[in-house]
């Protein structure tokens, strides 16, 4: 009877972990993690490098490669959470890693899979959630896991560190995300993507990264709840420079109000289609006022001022610029009240010519 009740015990266990996450706060901090080399690489429990965002967990674990050599196979694996079969409750495995460049990471539930397991982070210097589907393997036994947070030899160096946490083992996610494309329509951004099938989908926050920076919300796309037809979705994002890059993420939410994160797709330095001057703003002005204009080649730029007789008042720019947009800020502290005109001349690299100008209103 002891028997019986210690392998019912244990059985639940086994289940009720499978369902839950290795955080290193509670469960994966005081488990013996057996680095693959320790005389190239170094394992520990450390502080959140960046809390907050996808991580606000004060904790985590941290690789780092010792070796000159930095080992392409530096990874840690652990046998000391309770085995467990897998099924449709705990086959996809999630799990945040930080890393400062772009390389495999990989994750592998043993006995049910013996051959490696990567998927490459795309985002640097902030915490990524990357998924496993471990759904094939359903009916499998898992009784190790082995996490290789950095798996490429390049760009990986000397003391080269990774960061990972929040280990999730969870059930089947409710929206199957077969596309997610981001492209250059004239001066915007389209992002489009595609549903295999949906369950319980309120919708898509969209996310946006400016040159590598923290992502933050630019808007919102209603989801079409539970349907098992291919279902396809665009967001439109006009505020756009050029010369900037920018990334991109969905976070669909389910109407319980869990969540989950697409791949970010990444648009690079969008160049204007055209010469252009803008009005300046503010206007009317005083002192200063900005003024915007874009080449889409590399030219050479006059920017003047004059009053309504036609005297020049002053050369604002004269010289070189890349194709983009660009800004200058004029000072009239030394002007006069009243109307003046703003004439921009562009030769391009090419041979092309433009000119246009504006009216601007100064008042004192």
């Amino acid at each position: 009877m002891k028997n019986l009740l210690f392998v019912f015990l244990f059985l639940f266990s086994a289940s009720l972990y499978a369902q839950s996450t290795v955080n290193f706060e509670t469960n994966g901090n005081n488990w013996v993690w057996t680095v693959f080399d320790a005389a190239k690489e170094n394992f520990d429990v450390v502080a959140n490098p960046n809390a907050g965002g996808l991580n606000t967990t004060d904790s985590c674990a941290m690789l780092q490669v010792t070796d000159i050599t930095a080992d392409p196979w530096a990874g840690v694996f652990c046998t000391d959470f309770p085995d467990f079969v897998i099924d449709a409750t705990n086959c996809y495995v999630k799990i945040l890693v930080y890393k400062d460049h772009i390389s495999d990471v990989g994750l592998k539930l043993e006995p049910a899979r013996t051959t490696d397991y990567n998927i490459p982070n795309t985002v640097i210097n902030q915490w990524e959630e990357i998924v496993f589907d471990y759904s094939s393997y359903i009916g499998g036994n898992a009784n190790t896991l082995t996490i290789i947070p950095d798996f490429a030899a390049n760009p990986r160096t000397y003391t080269s560190t990774s960061y990972f946490d929040q280990v999730i083992f969870t059930d089947v996610i409710p929206v199957e995300l077969t596309a997610f494309t981001a492209a250059i329509v004239g001066q915007a951004v389209e992002l489009s993507w595609k549903t295999a099938t949906e369950t319980n989908n309120s919708g898509y926050e969209i996310l946006k990264s400016v040159n590598g920076s923290q992502f933050s919300k630019i808007g919102f796309v209603q989801g079409n709840g539970t349907t098992t037809e291919s279902k396809s979705y665009s967001f439109v994002d006009r505020s756009v420079k050029a010369a900037e890059n920018y990334g991109y993420r969905l976070k669909q939410i389910d109407f319980n109000g869990k969540f989950e994160y697409s791949k970010v797709v990444n648009v690079n330095g969008i160049t204007p289609s055209e010469f252009s001057l803008d009005q300046n703003y503010p206007n009317p002005f005083n002192p200063s006022t900005n003024i915007s204009f874009a080449v889409p080649v590399k030219s050479n730029v006059t920017l003047e001022v004059y009053n309504l007789i036609g005297q020049k008042v002053m050369d604002l720019i004269q010289g070189e610029f890349e194709a983009g947009k660009h800004s200058v800020q004029l000072n009239g502290s030394s002007m006069a009240s009243g109307i003046y005109l703003f004439k921009l001349t562009a030769v391009g690299e090419n041979g092309s010519m433009f000119s246009s100008s504006k009216k601007m209103t100064l008042l004192k």
